[in-house]
């Protein structure tokens, strides 16, 4: 270019040169020619010269996205929101009632409304994930669900008929579907910030509606979990799994990195939730306002192992204490509760009325086994004292969780013991009582390079639980046992189905008078990620 540039010089030059010789009167408009000339060949080097500077640029730009590619993360994003991914899942059920006892109305699971009589295809969840880091030391996580609904609406939990048949026993054969309550309204699942105290990020503090660092299965995404829904033993600690409240967590930066690998290669791992953990928060439940004055306290202690041959086994402790405000209504009660002769009701035995909670704050307990409260002007019927107030019902618990993460073979087993709320015998009160349960589940993982079927999780999974149902309208104690042969495929990273026969022997907890039911179903869902 250069050389081109030189030769139109000499040639302006050589005809500036002739023009002068051949044409001497003319000399003023030449020199006007040359120096026009001149301009427009300075132009054209200044052009020449941006040119070479933008494709030098240009190259450099594609050598450092290149390079960005490889190291397998993108150039940094130079605004805020372009920090912020977006993802989500929905999943889809349906379930049929293979058998059931007499007591078909009281076919309820608290954890899934599609299960029950006449029940087919429901929205279980549909999740969209707000989530990113905004700087070196806050990261932001937002989740709605959009398959929500009120509580206690959009369920096909039965009023119990309360005509007394076969004397005095009222087995509650008959029931309604009162509750025409729309479904899948859009609810808060998550709204927190992790604040990072260091460059490596292992101290870091949780504010805002998150998951209680308590239990392994509690912790699961349930876009990850195997099983349908958790176990009611570990699960009844918190509804939702989530409260409002701060947390701490300290994660070593090795473990960090062992915690996301867990989830990300498809082990059914829990997250990043601490090796060590310790948080405040209401205790009421999530999206629920706080009633007392009390917090609850939880810890948490966790520690994956890695053998040689790449297994992992995690080991965890924890537990939490505080009050909880149970939530009342009126009930007839009856005796039996949590069995199948629960609504027996014996002569002179007290009318409908709401339960005493015998608590700190809520007055005098009085005499509420053996007749009836003076209090009221009707006949037989009896009226609680003080059923909003006080400060609530001791609410403490211990678990242990043992993880062997499925390399091909895995297994979850987790126990906790404590005490909480719960309905008396005569379902006239309620007090701190004793609870215990948990479960055992057993797994396997195989990949199908043969055919290309996909992922396949054959499971099995036993649970027991004997405690109040704290969560539930009037705390009733609940008698589980339940047993659940089931498979997971995943034909495609997008895709997955499970189907699982479930036997149960529950109580339903949803409705008085708290009866045993034993059913078989299956139960089937399809999932599907973005």
């Amino acid at each position: 270019m250069k050389l081109r540039v030189g030769q139109r010089a000499l040639a302006i030059a050589a005809f500036g040169f002739l023009a002068t010789a051949s044409a001497t009167p003319a000399a003023a408009d030449t020199a006007s020619e040359i120096r026009a000339l001149k301009a427009r060949l300075s132009k054209l080097e200044a052009d020449e010269a941006r040119a070479k500077h933008e494709a030098k640029a240009a190259a450099q730009h594609a050598v450092a996205g290149a390079h960005a590619a490889a190291a397998g993360s993108p150039p940094p994003p130079q605004h805020w929101y372009e920090r912020i991914s977006l993802r989500g899942y929905t999943q889809m059920r349906y379930n049929a009632t293979l058998q059931a006892g007499p007591f078909y109305n009281d076919l309820v699971d608290p954890a899934d409304r599609s299960v029950g009589p006449r029940q087919n295809f429901l929205i279980r969840r549909m999740r969209l994930i707000f989530s990113g880091d905004i700087s070196d030391h806050l990261y932001i996580y937002i989740q709605p669900d959009f398959a929500s609904s009120p509580n206690q609406s959009f369920s096909p939990a039965p009023t119990l008929a309360t005509t007394a048949i076969f004397g005095a026993f009222n087995p509650g054969l008959f029931g309604t579907y009162p509750n025409n309550g729309g479904g899948n309204f859009a609810q808060l699942r998550d709204a927190y910030a992790d604040i990072y105290f260091d460059k490596d990020k292992e101290f870091r503090v949780r504010a805002g509606q998150s998951k209680i660092p308590y239990g392994f299965e509690n912790m699961q995404s349930s876009q990850n979990r195997l099983t349908l829904d958790r176990n009611d033993a570990i699960n009844s600690c918190c509804r939702d799994e989530r409260d409002l409240g701060l947390f701490f967590y300290y994660t070593p930066k090795e473990m960090r990195h062992l915690f996301r690998d867990l989830v990300k290669n498809n082990l059914k791992g829990s997250g990043d939730y601490g090796m060590f953990a310790f948080g405040i928060y209401n205790g009421q439940g999530a999206n629920r306002v706080e009633l007392n004055k009390n917090m609850h306290a939880v810890m948490r202690f966790t520690y994956p192992y890695v053998f040689e041959n790449g297994q992992v086994v995690e080991a965890s402790i924890q537990g939490y204490t505080g009050r909880f405000v149970p939530f009342t209504s009126a009930i007839t009660p009856s005796l039996f509760g949590g069995s199948f002769l629960a609504g027996f009701r014996p002569p002179g035995y007290p009318g409908a009325g709401i339960p005493y909670v015998n608590a700190p704050g809520y007055g005098s307990l009085g005499n509420y086994t053996l007749g009836v409260y003076p209090s009221s002007t009707l006949t037989n019927v009896w009226v609680a004292q003080a059923v909003n107030g006080g400060q609530g019902v001791k609410d403490d618990r211990v678990a242990v969780s043992a993880i062997v993460y499925p390399q091909p073979f895995g297994v979850q087993a987790e126990w906790n013991w404590g005490r909480g709320p719960v309905l008396n015998a005569t379902q006239t009160g309620i007090s701190s009582g004793g609870l215990n349960g948990g479960y055992i589940l057993v797994n396997y993982k195989y990949e199908d390079k043969d055919f290309g079927s996909g992922v396949w999780f054959p499971f099995v999974k036993y649970q027991y639980f004997k405690g109040g149902q704290k969560f539930e309208n009037n705390a009733p104690l609940s008698r589980l046992y339940e047993w659940d042969f089931g498979v997971e495929w995943q034909p495609l990273p997008e895709v997955e189905f499970t189907a699982v026969y479930a036997k149960m022997d529950r109580t339903n907890v949803l409705a008085a008078p708290y009866r045993q039911f034993h059913a078989d179903l299956l139960r089937m869902q399809l999932q599907w990620n973005y």
